[in-house]
Formats: C-alpha cells, sequence, structure tokens
C-alpha cells in the first residue's frame, strides 16, 4: 500500500476540525483515501474456512525444536520454496508453497466457535461472547453480505454464495453466515447439500422459471393480505424483503452461465477426480465454477470430516490421528488441486483465496483453555494461529508474521480478522472504512481494520 496521500486540499484541512469533533481521526481519513484511490487487485474471492479450528502447530507454523507436549509427533518438510517448512501430512501444499502466502501471526480474543466463527466471517466483534451466541437481525453482516450491499456491477449472478451447509455448534446455529442488520436480500444464496451426490440441485434451479414465478406471486400476495389486516401498524418490510428475493431468484434463473455452474456434471470427470470425490472437494470445485460464472465470493464451509457431518476440525481428542487419517490427507488433495485449477485456468491472479480457521488449537496437549480436552487433543487457542491466501498481485511463496517459540502468541507483525476483511473489501475495490446504519441506527464503518497491503497486493 503507497504512502497516504500529502496532497490534501486546504478545505480538506479546514475540515479536520469539524471531522474530530464526529470522531474522525486523522489516521482513519488517510486510510480511507488511500483505499479510494488504488484500483481492485481481484474480481472475486473464495473464504474457504475450515470449521472447528485446525491447529497451527501441526500444519503452517511448526515447532520441532520445542518440547514434545508442544511439537506433537508430526515432523516438517521442505516445500519447494526455501527456508518454508509445513507439515508432512501436505505433500502436495509443500510443492507449491510458492502460490500461497502463510500468515503466522493471526490473533483476536474469542474463545468460543460461535463468536469466533461470526468474527472472522464478518470482520467485526459480535454482540456477545457466549457459548449459545446464535443468530440476530442485530448481528453484523457477513462479508459477501456487505459486497452485495455495494456491488454495482449489475451482474445477473448472485454477489455472494455460501455452501455446502451452515455451520453450527453443537444445537446453536453459527451467526455471521447472513445478512445481519443489512437484512435477507443481501444475504450469500445459500446452497445446501453435497455437490458430489449425483441428486445433488440448488433449490429454485430445479423449478423452471415460470413456476417459480407463481410461487413467489402466491407467497407475496399472501403477505400483502396479512399486512393489510394490521391496521394501524406501519407496512411490514416482509414484502420489500421478498421483492428482494424475487429479483435474485430471477437473476438467477435468467443467467445460463449460473445454471451452468451448478451443473457438475458437466465437469470433466477427471477434474472430479482431482479433487477428491467428497463433500469438501466437490465444493471446491463448485466454488471455482462459480466464479467463473461471475460470483464476487463464495464462502466454502468444512464443517466436518470427509463422510461425517461431525466438526472434525475441533480435535478436543485424538488429534494426531484425526489429522492424519481423516482430516490433512483430503484436504491436501483438494486445495492443492484448488490453486492448481485457478492457475491453469488463468483465475489465480484475478482470485483471492483464503484459507483459515475461527481460530488455533492450544500450544500444549492437554490444555485446557475451558472447552474440555484430553491429553490426546488441543483446546481452543485464538491468542496466535495461522491462515493462507493466494490470488491478488502480491503472489506466493512467503511468511508474513512470525509466532514465539511455542506459536501461542504472535512476536511479531499480528494480523487480526478485521485486517484481513479491510484487506478483501479494498482488493476487490469497495472502501472498507465506508459507513453503513446498523441495527440501532448507528453509522458504523463495514471494517474497523487495517488495509495489509501485504495480503493481496493493494
Amino acid at each position: 500500500m503507497r504512502p497516504p496521500s500529502r496532497n490534501l486540499n486546504r478545505r480538506a484541512w479546514l475540515q479536520l476540525g469539524a471531522f474530530g469533533a464526529l470522531g474522525l481521526s486523522l489516521p482513519r481519513l488517510l486510510r480511507a483515501d488511500e483505499a479510494r484511490r488504488s484500483a481492485p487487485a481481484a474480481r472475486s474471492c473464495v473464504l474457504f474456512l475450515l470449521h472447528g479450528g485446525p491447529s497451527q502447530l501441526d500444519t503452517w507454523d511448526m515447532k520441532p525444536g520445542a518440547p514434545a507436549e508442544v511439537r506433537g509427533e508430526f515432523r516438517p518438510i521442505a516445500t519447494n520454496v526455501p527456508g518454508t517448512q509445513i507439515v508432512e501430512h501436505l505433500p502436495r501444499l509443500a510443492a507449491m508453497a510458492d502460490r500461497y502466502t502463510i500468515v503466522r501471526s493471526m490473533t483476536h480474543a474469542s474463545l468460543f466457535h460461535n463468536t469466533a466463527t461470526s468474527l472472522v466471517m464478518t470482520g467485526n466483534s459480535p454482540l456477545s461472547d457466549l457459548l449459545a451466541f446464535t443468530p440476530s437481525e442485530n448481528d453484523f453482516p457477513h462479508l459477501g453480505a456487505q459486497l452485495a450491499l455495494k456491488d454495482t456491477a449489475g451482474r445477473d449472478v448472485p454477489a455472494a454464495v455460501s455452501l455446502p451447509d451452515p455451520v453450527t455448534d453443537g444445537p446453536y446455529t453459527t451467526p455471521g453466515q447472513n445478512g445481519g442488520f443489512l437484512g435477507a436480500r443481501y444475504a450469500p444464496f445459500r446452497v445446501y447439500g453435497d455437490p458430489n451426490d449425483e441428486r445433488f440441485v440448488v433449490d429454485g434451479l430445479a423449478a423452471g422459471p415460470e413456476l417459480l414465478h407463481d410461487r413467489l406471486q402466491g407467497r407475496r400476495s399472501l403477505l400483502s393480505n396479512i399486512n393489510g389486516q394490521q391496521v394501524g401498524l406501519p407496512a411490514d418490510s416482509r414484502v420489500a424483503e421478498l421483492d428482494g428475493y424475487q429479483q435474485r431468484a430471477f437473476s438467477l434463473l435468467a443467467s445460463s452461465a449460473t445454471r451452468q455452474a451448478f451443473e457438475m456434471s458437466q465437469e470433466d470427470p477427471r477434474v472430479r477426480d482431482g479433487y477428491g470425490r467428497h463433500k469438501y472437494g466437490q465444493s471446491l470445485l463448485l466454488a471455482r465454477r462459480l466464479v467463473e460464472a461471475g460470483v464476487q465470493l463464495v464462502t466454502v464451509y468444512w464443517g466436518g470430516k470427509v463422510n461425517n457431518p461431525v466438526p472434525y476440525w475441533d480435535t478436543h481428542v485424538k488429534n494426531n490421528r484425526r489429522l492424519k487419517e481423516e482430516l490433512l490427507p483430503p484436504f491436501d488433495q483438494c486445495f492443492s488441486a484448488f490453486l492448481e485449477d485457478l492457475k491453469v485456468r488463468g483465475l489465480l491472479e484475478s482470485t483471492l483465496v483464503v484459507c483459515m480457521g475461527e481460530f488455533g488449537r492450544t500450544p500444549r496437549f492437554g490444555q485446557n483453555t475451558g472447552n474440555g480436552v484430553d491429553d490426546t487433543g488441543r483446546d481452543h487457542w485464538p491468542h496466535c494461529y495461522s491462515l493462507l491466501v493466494a490470488g491478488g498481485r502480491a503472489g506466493g511463496g512467503r511468511v508474513l508474521g512470525r509466532s514465539d517459540r511455542f506459536a501461542a502468541y504472535p512476536a511479531d507483525d499480528p494480523y487480526t480478522p478485521a485486517d484481513l476483511t479491510a484487506s478483501i473489501l479494498h482488493a476487490l475495490g469497495v472502501d472498507p472504512f465506508s459507513e453503513v446504519r446498523d441495527a440501532f441506527g448507528r453509522l458504523v464503518p463495514l471494517s474497523t481494520g487495517r488495509v495489509r497491503s501485504a495480503l493481496f497486493g493493494a
């Protein structure tokens, strides 16, 4: 990112006093000025959430010189980038480390799955930090909803799509996956089901346009009748919301590119095999197809092991066995295939890719942070964890940030979820400091983070 402009005009300087009275600091004004001046670094983004929180010490930030209760049993291997090592169970990704960047100093303070996931999906602190935190219309919206709000491309495909299933923490649906206070009309288009299933079909696309039109008109008439009976009350916003649904549904049906993107049977079987014939491999493949069709942001949630809906990145017990046998091999296959596919098709430079958990795991096996663990597992640890980024202008083969000797805390250059979402918005051409009204009528910026140009070269 270039240094802030020194050429603010006289009127701008005279206005600073007034801005200060409104709580607008000079650093924030300069950040906003810089964000507005830079051209987009990419056209689309894929977020790949490894829900549950993979261990940084057993993947991207190994500490072979640490005590056994910290380092674990896995060994590091060299990558194709001199000096960079990752875990031995990711050999395919080790061979293409020049295509992605490892961030080893991510940090925040949320210890629970739902609050941490809401934080990383929105870039904003949730309204609560409780285990049973569940979605409400007061929540900050998902990053895809923020992009949909600012979308001016006139695209005939959804601005954002999420798949394959919503993530939960036990009985509690995880917040941060929908439109929040922006409303359902801006929520990411939700795709349910398993793209690896031969019977996979997207709700609404199986029906023809005429049938969908009849259904939507019927629902709109019903809501209008209900609203008309509410004597003395203001018009219900649900009709307006349904208008938004109807517009989006017709746009989706009118776009042959979008309909074709969901036709997984049209994909080359060899390509499908390369990703892995399981829910998350085929979900990443579908994400690539959606990016090709013009969708701006696709979120892929890995909420469990390959053939089991249990959220298995959450390795409170049997950390080593679960990673070695159930998680790392299919992840290595599908994510390396995804990066290779983007590269071969000329999409990598125009597509931001972020692969992350909502937090990491404890430095020591058996270290209890209040969520339960035995001596074979690692508990939740948000204070320092790792993620991968690829795409944009910055290129790969780099390591950003550094953790301490036990990967417990950042040693330098900490990155926050707010920094990440601010950088994504900026790289996609959206001013991350532009303001919206929240559920309480307050003007709030989309992000309070910093645009980190090292992430995507923007």
